[in-house]
This record gives C-alpha cells, structure tokens and sequence, in this order.
C-alpha cells in the first residue's frame, strides 16, 4: 500500500495522553483530543499494564476529551474489570457536559466510576 494513500486514510492524531503517580501510587491519566478505535489498542496495553504492576487506583480526567467513540467506553470498562481483579479502582473524571452524556447515554455511568472532579474521584475510590 502506497505510503501516500495510508496517510489519506488514517487521520492526524489529535489524542494526547499524559500520566503523573501521586505519593500513594495512584495515577492519574490525562486523555484529550479525540478518543478512538485508533488510540484504543495503545490504551488498552497501557490499562494493562497499570493492572499488573501494582499501581494502586488510576483516575482518568477526560476533561480535553472532544470525541469518545464505543471502543474506547468498551476499554474503559475492561480496564475497570481487570484492575478490580488486582484490587484496585479506576474512576472517569468527566467533568463537561459531552463526556458525561457519552457515559449516560450508553448506561456506563451506573457502571463505572464517573466522577465531577478529581476530588470527588478520590473520595469514591477511597470510599
């Protein structure tokens, strides 16, 4: 396949992801741009590997999140299994009214952990 013609087809990445770990162990994950099928694969690699190193919670501010397709909302919930079965939590800080309703909307807000701020993220995962 013509180099040229691949990068037609798949679009410039507008997704950035950044991380920082508290004192506790936690990360915190930073998402924005667009989050989709394209970014899902290094996503889900990077959840799993939270899980199995022995990071205690991580918390996920989508607050520069313009886009969340069904993939990455799919990944989010594997995540959320996988690091529960390693005894640790993850919260979704959705703290605008676009990456809330994408929770609602899909009913993964009475199953994940969604949160308004980063505070509120902490007391549940906490709680």
């Amino acid at each position: 396949m013509d180099a040229d013609y691949l990068h037609e087809m798949v679009p410039l990445a507008t997704f950035e992801r950044s991380e920082e770990a508290d004192e506790a162990g936690r990360v915190f994950m930073h998402l924005s741009g667009e989050l989709d099928m394209f970014v899902t694969p290094s996503l889900a690699a990077r959840f799993h590997e939270l899980a199995e190193d022995g990071t205690h919670d991580v918390v996920v501010d989508l607050s520069g999140a313009r886009f969340i397709d069904t993939t990455v909302l799919e990944t989010f919930v594997t995540a959320q299994h996988e690091l529960e079965s390693h005894q640790h939590g993850l919260a979704l800080i959705a703290d605008h009214p676009y990456a809330r309703r994408a929770f609602e909307l899909t009913g993964l807000d009475s199953t994940l952990c969604v949160c308004g701020s980063q505070d509120e993220a902490l007391a549940r995962l906490t709680a």
